[in-house]
C-alpha cells in the first residue's frame, strides 16, 4: 500500500509540473504549407486549400480574398463624396473621390450607369440612379485601381422650375451676395434685365448662371463695380425654348 501512494505521489508531481510549464500560443496556421503575409500593424496567414490573393495594401492593412478575411481597420477603403440629384431633369448629381486605402492620387474616373452600361464623362453632371465607378490610381501606386457601385438619390420629386428669389444682401459676407435663379444652369440661353422702381435698366445680363454672369447689386449702366442703393428693384427673364417671360421683385439690402 505505501509503493502504491509513492508512485501515486510521483505521477501527481511529474502530472503538475507539466501544468505548470505549459506554453499558451495565440491563433496561428502550424504547417510548412500554405501563406503569409505581413504588415506593419497585422498579418494574415492561411492553410492548405485556400486561396489567398493580396488585392490591396497599405502600410497597416492587408486585404485579401479567402476564407478567412482581416478586420477592416477603417470605416471604408473608399472615401466619397456623393451629391444627390436636386430635381428631375437637373443632372447636377456628383460623385467625387477623396481617398483610396493604400491607393494614393491623383485619380482617373470612369463612372458608368448601371442601367445601360452608359459610359459618363462628367462626374459633376448625374441623373438620379445606379452607377459603376471605375478608379485608377497614380503611377506611384503601382497603378493600383478600385471599383464601387454608387447611388445618386433624389432630393426633390418636384419637377425642376425656375424660382427666383426676392432678395439679395450684398455685404461682403459671402451669404446671400449675389441674386440667385434656381435652376438656371438648366436653361443657359437667356437674358435678364433689372429695373428701378423709375423704369430704369440698371443691370442686364445675357446667360445668367449664378456664378460668371450674376448680378451682384452693383449697377453695369455707370462704372463696373458701382453699388446700387437699398431699394425694391424689377426683373425681367427671358428663357430660350420658353414663350413665357418671367417678371418680380427683388429686395436690395446691404
Amino acid at each position: 500500500m505505501k509503493q502504491i501512494n509513492y508512485i501515486t505521489t510521483l505521477l501527481f508531481l511529474f502530472i503538475g509540473s507539466f501544468s505548470y510549464g505549459q506554453l499558451q500560443l495565440g491563433r496561428q496556421v502550424l504547417g510548412s504549407t500554405g501563406g503569409f503575409a505581413t504588415g506593419t500593424n497585422i498579418s494574415v496567414s492561411s492553410t492548405v486549400g485556400e486561396a489567398v490573393v493580396q488585392t490591396l495594401f497599405s502600410t497597416n492593412l492587408i486585404l485579401t480574398q479567402g476564407f478567412q478575411q482581416t478586420l477592416k481597420q477603417n470605416d471604408s477603403i473608399l472615401d466619397i463624396e456623393i451629391i444627390n440629384e436636386s430635381c428631375p431633369g437637373a443632372n447636377n448629381g456628383s460623385i467625387f473621390i477623396n481617398n483610396v486605402l493604400g491607393c494614393p492620387g491623383p485619380y482617373q474616373i470612369e463612372i458608368k450607369s448601371v442601367d445601360d452600361s452608359t459610359t459618363i464623362f462628367g462626374q459633376d453632371s448625374l441623373a438620379s440612379g445606379d452607377y459603376y465607378v471605375f478608379i485608377l490610381g497614380s503611377n506611384a501606386g503601382g497603378g493600383c485601381s478600385h471599383q464601387t457601385t454608387v447611388f445618386i438619390g433624389l432630393d426633390s420629386d418636384e419637377n425642376c422650375m425656375l424660382k427666383f428669389y426676392t432678395g439679395i444682401t450684398p455685404n461682403g459676407d459671402n451669404k446671400n451676395d449675389r441674386w440667385i435663379i434656381e435652376n438656371i444652369e438648366m436653361f443657359p440661353e437667356n437674358t435678364v434685365q433689372i429695373y428701378n422702381r423709375w423704369g430704369q435698366q440698371v443691370w442686364y445680363g445675357k446667360n445668367y448662371d449664378n456664378d460668371e454672369v450674376a448680378w451682384h447689386g452693383n449697377n453695369r449702366n455707370k462704372d463696373e463695380g458701382e453699388r446700387l442703393a437699398d431699394a425694391t428693384y424689377f426683373y425681367v427673364a427671358k428663357i430660350e425654348g420658353i414663350d413665357e417671360v418671367f417678371k418680380g421683385w427683388v429686395e436690395l439690402t446691404r
